[in-house]
């Protein structure tokens, strides 16, 4: 008998499972959401740790150099991703027991009505971007709609692109504009003062999807056709009066492989674009501008050169060195070396010679491989090819531990035509601080480094 009644007790105990999903409840569950975005996965994979994400989210995470898992922490030992077909198919299968989403106007007019609620207009931002994932096939509806009302839409995801959101939200709003980015193409050749806004926000738009690093270069290359195919010359003068942003569009063109060699060559040929490329330098001190005036220095070699020197660019370019975050003194250093190639920039270097000196010695040590060699180059060219120019060696002479970061230089991972330079820039330094009497022996503080 007690046996009995313990069997009847285990099966009431027993109990079948409940559904995954229930047919009339709008809650998503916890399983179906990415550990990183928090959003309902669209295409979820498996690390080797057994973890799920959502491809996007997860390929960031590794795109960013990352090698470990973000829920378990445990280290991967490998990266690849292994497509979850049955939670897919969950996914799926819990979609269709909801309520049709809204169609891309709805959520336009729900982004539109948000403003001041930043959780409501992230959550219309994000229903959009979900329309265009290619699966969808809704790419053409969302594009269309935005387009239908440029001037109210643009500027609100704009606010996301800008960053006035999380990272999730910029890339989503950024994929949004990506899609229409060849519609506010028309908006750069518009004339008459109630244009200039639209323009502003044109360029805003285009500067966001040429820069982003998630929009595909296909989408990129659309763009930029439908930049070059107008008047060039008109496109670049707006461009160049809209300032740093409109600079970054400058060189998605000069660095693109859809314009010919004659388009980008009559870009670089404009006889105020190295002025006005100093100007915005010096006014927002734009890394866009380097990059800009690099691009048409390779487009133009020699001539684009000269150009850059006589707009006034080695005291911008030494400043740059002196305060600019690593990559843009590095790139500010390769101008340097293009404009230590030429006459004139080398006279224009020795003009400055105080400057320039104390800016490239004084990052030396706190830049890259790359941006080492850079440095070396420049004074190397400056104090010591053909002669180089004396006010330049004083300058480097005079130098703070100039001896020490030369010698560390050469002692570590440079190539030997750079440590064969600085090996040149090191005699003319030391030739110069005794003829000066400024030092009579080993000078530098850097004691754990050997003299030669």
């Amino acid at each position: 008998m007690d046996a009995a009644v313990a069997g009847q007790h285990a099966r009431r105990r027993i109990r079948p499972p409940e559904p995954l999903v229930m047919a009339g409840s709008p809650s998503t569950p916890a399983a179906f959401r990415c550990p990183i975005s928090l959003e309902v996965m669209r295409s979820p994979v498996s690390l080797p740790t057994g973890a799920t994400y959502d491809r996007a989210s997860i390929q960031r995470w590794l795109d960013t150099g990352h090698r470990t898992c973000p829920a378990t922490r445990l280290p991967l030992a490998s990266t690849d991703l292994v497509p979850n077909l049955l939670l897919r198919r969950l996914i799926h299968l819990h979609a269709a027991t909801l309520p049709p989403s809204p169609s891309p106007e709805v959520v336009l007019s729900q982004l539109a009505a948000a403003d001041g609620e930043p959780a409501a207009a992230e959550k219309a931002v994000r229903s959009l971007a979900a329309k265009i994932a290619p699966e969808k096939g809704k790419r053409a509806s969302v594009s269309s709609a935005v387009a239908a009302d440029l001037d109210s839409a643009v500027p609100a995801l704009l606010s996301f692109a800008k960053g006035g959101a999380d990272a999730d939200a910029r890339v989503d709003a950024v994929r949004i504009l990506a899609t229409v980015a060849p519609e506010l193409v028309p908006y750069l050749t518009g004339d008459g003062t109630e244009k200039r806004g639209r323009v502003r926000m044109a360029v805003e738009a285009l500067a966001a999807v040429l820069s982003a690093d998630w929009v595909g270069e296909d989408t990129k290359e659309v763009l930029i056709a439908a930049l070059v195919a107008r008047d060039l010359g008109h496109i670049v003068n707006t461009l160049i009066a809209a300032g740093a942003n409109g600079v970054m569009v400058l060189e998605a063109i000069l660095t693109s492989p859809v314009p010919d060699a004659d388009a980008k060559t009559a870009i670089a040929d404009r006889s105020e674009l190295f002025p006005d490329l100093v100007r915005i330098l010096k006014d927002a001190a734009s890394p866009a501008a380097i990059r800009c005036m690099a691009a048409a220095v390779q487009v133009r070699g020699r001539p684009a050169r000269s150009s850059m020197v006589r707009a006034g660019a080695i005291p911008a370019l030494a400043l740059a060195v002196a305060a600019a975050p690593t990559a843009v003194a590095e790139s500010a250093l390769g101008l340097l070396v293009e404009a230590a190639r030429c006459t004139d920039g080398k006279a224009a270097i020795g003009a400055d010679a105080a400057e320039v000196a104390a800016a490239v010695m004084g990052r030396m040590i706190r830049v890259g491989p790359a941006g080492r060699e850079f440095a070396v180059a420049v004074l190397w060219l400056s104090c010591c090819a053909g002669g180089g120019d004396r006010r330049m060696r004083e300058a480097v002479a005079s130098a703070p531990e100039a001896v020490g970061k030369l010698l560390v230089v050469m002692q570590g991972d440079c190539s030997p035509s750079t440590s064969r330079m600085a090996g040149d820039l090191l005699r003319a330094v030391r030739m110069e601080q005794e003829r000066k009497g400024l030092a009579a022996a080993y000078d530098s503080r850097t004691i754990h480094v050997m003299p030669y």
